[in-house]
């Protein structure tokens, strides 16, 4: 960190109102941690449709009462990004969507 309070480096540290470029269609990964993985794994299909996806797996807690799931699909657009990420927080097992 310089003394003015700017950020060290290329990016210079001001990041205020600026949004990743994201050039559509692309493949997009959701991280789903919820406490019911197969009523999450029921409720994808009726989110995503026909697309093709990948739901993977990724861990559960050592108690076994939260489960973190990848869901990866490519996306037409913010919209639709948008859409299945509402979609998926409206799942009833869902806890927090990444």
């Amino acid at each position: 960190m310089k003394a003015d309070g700017e950020a060290d480096g290329d990016f210079g540290g001001d990041f205020d109102g600026l949004r990743p470029e994201i050039h559509y269609p692309c493949t997009w990964s959701y991280r789903i941690v919820c406490g019911d993985a197969a009523a999450v794994r029921a409720g994808v299909p009726a989110i995503v449709g026909a697309a093709a996806h990948r739901l993977v797996d990724v861990r559960s807690s050592r108690g076994g009462r939260y489960h973190t799931l990848e869901l990866e699909l490519e996306v037409a657009d913010e919209a639709e990004r948008d859409r299945i990420f509402e979609a998926l927080g409206r799942l009833p097992s869902v806890r927090m969507l990444l």
